[in-house]
């Protein structure tokens, strides 16, 4: 089976707010299965997982909701109150963990990329409760933020860690440094698997494949096949 393993769908009257909508005006509407079907047929793709794009349980419980009704859909990354305290956590996880088709949590703070967010105590606790229970965790963080990234996920070697959108690099300026030297201490340090993808988005408008040629390269020396996973961030994309 064949996957697109990071891709979102929304309806803005769900009554969640969709923070890379706000941002670019082109998503500022519904996207849908539907949509998207034919473009994966198109490429030879079976299905996808969908992943948050809110902060908020109401998204995760819309993403439950289209993927008992559509087999297109996979799997389902959600969000969890990472803030909330152990007893709390526990009982979210083991909620998530009897859906069917729940396959995760997406690491986002409420304020967009906060590295302080990522390494203070009281999430570094979450995480250790997320490995105990075998809750993989898909990381969205900046590239100036892996450092603290790969510290924290050394921190916590039980726990099923996969970095989003390769890290996000700065592919447009072709700044490789320090971004592959992080990388290559978290293909070290640690078990964590990469999504390729998100690159095309960070390079600009006139991309060309040898635009993307050098991250991709370096990603697959440093992690290896079985450690990369392909994605297309769909719509943002």
């Amino acid at each position: 089976m064949k996957v697109d393993a990071h891709v979102h769908f929304w309806k803005l009257n769900e009554g969640h707010s969709i923070w890379i909508s706000n941002k670019i005006f082109g998503l500022q509407h519904d996207f849908t299965p539907n949509m998207l079907k034919p473009l994966c047929q198109e490429a030879g793709l079976d299905g996808v997982i969908v992943i948050q794009a809110a902060a908020a349980a109401k998204e995760t419980e819309y993403m439950f909701r289209i993927a008992k009704e559509d087999d297109f859909i996979k799997g389902v990354i959600g969000w969890i109150d990472l803030e909330a305290d152990t007893e709390t956590l526990e009982s979210e996880i083991n909620r998530l963990k009897a859906i069917p088709k729940f396959r995760g949590i997406r690491a986002h703070p409420h304020r967009e990329f906060d590295a302080s967010w990522l390494v203070s105590e009281q999430v570094k606790n979450s995480y250790s409760t997320l490995a105990r229970n075998g809750v993989p965790v898909d990381f969205l963080f900046n590239c100036t933020q892996l450092e603290p990234l790969c510290g924290v996920m050394a921190d916590v070697p039980g726990m099923t860690s996969i970095v989003n959108h390769g890290g996000r690099p700065f592919v447009m300026t072709g700044q490789l440094e320090p971004w592959r030297s992080d990388m290559r201490r978290i293909a070290n340090e640690t078990g964590a698997y990469i999504k390729v993808s998100g690159l095309a988005e960070r390079a600009g408008v006139e991309w060309q494949t040898d635009t993307l040629r050098p991250w991709v390269e370096a990603m697959l020396e440093d992690f290896g096949c079985s450690r990369l996973i392909f994605a297309s961030n769909w719509p943002v994309m």
